[in-house]
């Protein structure tokens, strides 16, 4: 027969035993096993609603623990450090990244919360990759990590509990024609507000890269149709006109053609004056003296020859007898016969 020794006391009970004998005793230790039980069940339940809690803080942000773990690793939790490496605050900003979380000034001078509203700006647009100090600790990204959801994130001002207006920080990535992303969606909806013609569909297409070239335009910067920080800012600080087409001017009517004019009637080519008859006796040459020569040469000399007409034949003449042969294609022999005698009527020179 079992018998069980009461955790109170020394008295052995007998399960079996008389009932009249042994009830108070077997009462008591029903009573303090239903304790045990209930304590049990207290532990079991207070453990599933810390581990139902752990699972509900992984599965959004990081945990306050996590964030503690990251900070003693970068900057022993030390918010105003300032080390002269470049790096800033708790969570070691260097400036460049701190400006495209919507930072200014100095990290190590903001605020605790601001620090900490800008890191989980950093957090929501590239997980846990910009700090070395979270894969030394084995911090892994969750399902926020790098999803681009930053509307919801309040930024605290300088010496102040109000929002600075930081939600629409740069994501920290250049946008161009192809991209998708929750980025590029959060710019299109602002565009959309001030009237350019985005549906915020995250794609970055023929629309979205118009837009950018025209609010790039209109604030003085090269129109290079990337979506970086400053075009980014525009959407909230800039100028933005939305463009309308230019109205066609009307065409002019076009005046009648003027009906040409007759072409005058072509002017007979003037008649060549015929050649008179070659009388000579005999051919010419240089020293020779002649009425013959006399007649040519003054013929000659009114087409342009620099010929007087002294019926002499020198060296003048000799060259324009030269020159006029050649100019009709006779054999060039200075010799003033019958042929030549015509040119000076009807031949080129």
């Amino acid at each position: 027969m079992p018998r069980l020794r009461s955790p109170r006391s020394d008295v052995e009970v007998d399960l079996e035993g008389s009932a009249a004998a042994d009830q108070p005793t077997g009462r008591r230790w029903r009573v303090l096993c239903r304790v045990v039980v209930l304590g049990i069940c207290a532990a079991v339940a207070a453990v599933v609603v810390m581990e139902v809690r752990h699972t509900s803080s992984a599965s959004a942000d990081p945990s306050a623990q996590d964030w503690l773990r990251l900070r003693t690793c970068e900057s022993s939790n030390n918010y105003a450090i300032n080390t002269g490496n470049d790096h800033y605050g708790a969570y070691q900003f260097d400036l460049s990244t701190w400006r495209s979380v919507g930072g200014s000034g100095y990290p190590n001078q903001a605020s605790a919360a601001e620090q900490d509203a800008r890191a989980l700006i950093l957090y929501r647009m590239r997980g846990w990759q910009p700090w070395q100090c979270a894969s030394i600790v084995g911090l892994r990204d969750d399902k926020d990590a790098r999803s681009g959801r930053i509307n919801d994130i309040t930024v605290p001002g300088r010496g102040s509990g109000g929002s600075s207006g930081s939600s629409h920080a740069w994501p920290g990535a250049y946008y161009n024609v192809g991209d998708h992303s929750a980025g590029i969606k959060t710019w299109q909806l602002q565009m959309r507000k001030r009237g350019a013609p985005l549906t915020g569909t995250g794609q970055f297409g023929a629309n979205t890269l118009a837009v950018v070239k025209a609010v790039q335009k209109q604030n003085g910067l090269p129109g290079s149709g990337q979506l970086g920080p400053k075009t980014w800012d525009l959407a909230w600080t800039g100028k933005y006109r939305k463009s309308t087409p230019a109205k066609s001017a009307p065409k002019p009517t076009p005046k009648p053609k003027p009906a040409p004019k007759p072409k005058p009637a072509p002017k007979p080519a003037p008649a060549k004056a015929a050649a008179p008859k070659w009388t000579a006796s005999q051919y010419f040459s240089l020293g020779d003296h002649s009425a013959t020569i006399k007649t040519w040469q003054l013929r000659m000399r009114a087409r342009g020859a620099a010929l007087t007409g002294t019926g002499q034949f020198g060296p003048s003449t000799l060259a324009v007898v030269k020159r006029i042969q050649k100019a009709n294609h006779l054999k060039v022999t200075g010799i003033l016969g019958p042929e030549t005698w015509k040119l000076a009527w009807t031949g080129k020179y």
